[in-house]
């Protein structure tokens, strides 16, 4: 009988562990994976209110992760800003003073973009920035290729795979850092 509940118990263990968890589904369908470079802890349920993403690039994207409440570009915080009738000066998203006066009195966000690597030119990233510290929180890179047929020829791109796969980063940082996403 001990002998039976003994085998009984390693098998349930085996079972629980051989079980994909959602945290282990990728969002964005790629094979490959982005090198996570910075990945630091923060709750990031206390920025979900509002993403802002200051070029605009990859809204759809993170309205399919649908983890923030609002994502906004930096040109639709400044109409906001205006309407609030808050000083566009004192609200200036790219000073650090500006960032953090927007967080204080307007509202809780964090700063989520794309961006080309300041050192490699090859380096396509995706990063987070808690505007509190101005600090890098979260920073995923992938390398473009160059295009080497057609019109385009010569030119830079980022591969589709290679973008999903920064996404997926992304998406897993939030579910690392994040007790309410789903």
């Amino acid at each position: 009988m001990k002998n039976l509940f003994s085998l009984l118990m390693l098998l349930a263990c085996l079972i629980s562990f051989g079980q994909n968890t959602e945290e282990n589904i990728p969002l964005f369908k790629t094979k490959i994976k982005a090198a996570v470079t910075i990945n630091d802890t923060i709750n990031l349920d206390n920025f979900k209110e509002l993403a802002i993403i200051p070029g605009g690039h990859f809204k759809k994207e993170l309205e399919k992760i649908n983890y923030f409440s609002t994502i906004m570009t930096e040109a639709e915080l400044n109409k906001e800003i205006k309407k609030a009738g808050l000083d566009p000066s004192k609200y200036n998203l790219k000073t650090r003073e500006g960032a953090k006066n927007i967080f204080t009195d307007y509202k809780k966000f964090i700063l989520v973009f794309q961006a080309l690597s300041n050192t490699d030119k090859n380096i396509h990233q995706i990063i987070i920035i808690d505007p509190r510290s101005g600090e890098k929180v979260f920073e995923v890179e992938g390398r473009s290729k160059t295009n080497v047929i057609g019109i385009s020829a010569g030119t830079k791109y980022l591969p589709q795979d290679m973008n999903n796969a920064m996404l997926n980063e992304l998406v897993n940082y939030i579910r690392a850092n994040s007790k309410t996403y789903r």
